[in-house]
């Protein structure tokens, strides 16, 4: 499964460290993200927005598609959309955590909003990855240092488990309104998280 990268204008860490371990697919810049692209030396297949935080020459090769500033949809939520419609159902967008923290609750609900649409979705910056998980389960790997979070999207996420981790619940049921699941810590190499009935966002943060 080909991954689509959608690279934000802000990033917290270096563009290159983040994409080590990554093998994109098709890149997509949402604006400014183009700044970074360009400083790592990474040419993308798209680059989508207003252009209002874009200071870098742009490539040639590069598909350019131009919104207007006033619009119902910020520049990432455009450019999820334009993977969205090119096929793909892996999307890592890099960035748009950390600084204007109005963007940040709106990339978590874009990831909620496509999570019937994909098989993952995720947003990475330096110190933390992000993820949902809806009506499944998955499997991580412990990293020295790392905090686990889980965090309900929907009112509610009935049967709730996780195993593995210094906290565990089982067939637990996670209010949207209480934050019970944050900052748990890696018991053993796997933690293993699962939810029956509702949208979890997955949350892994280091110091």
């Amino acid at each position: 499964m080909k991954k689509c990268i959608i690279i934000t204008s802000y990033i917290e860490g270096e563009l290159r460290q983040l994409l080590s371990n990554e093998q994109p697919g098709f890149v997509i810049c949402a604006d400014g993200g183009y700044n970074h692209a360009s400083k790592a030396g990474l040419v993308p297949n798209f680059l989508m927005g207003d252009f209002d935080s874009l200071t870098e020459r742009i490539q040639p090769g590069v598909e350019i598609v131009t919104f207007p500033s006033e619009k119902d949809d910020t520049d990432t939520g455009l450019c999820l959309q334009a993977a969205l419609d090119l096929g793909y159902r892996d999307i890592l967008i890099i960035g748009g955590i950390g600084g204007r923290f109005d963007h940040a609750i709106a990339n978590i609900q874009l990831m909620a909003g496509a999570v019937d649409q994909v098989e993952r979705i995720a947003i990475k910056d330096k110190k933390n990855y992000c993820t949902v998980l809806k009506n499944g389960g998955l499997e991580l790997s412990k990293k020295q240092g790392q905090h686990v979070s889980l965090f309900a999207l929907s009112d509610v996420c009935e049967g709730v488990t996780i195993s593995g981790a210094k906290y565990p619940l089982t067939d637990y049921t996670l209010s949207r309104t209480f934050p019970l699941g944050v900052s748990n810590e890696y018991q053993e190499d796997t933690v293993r998280i699962s939810v029956q009935t509702g949208t979890l966002l997955i949350v892994l943060s280091e110091d």
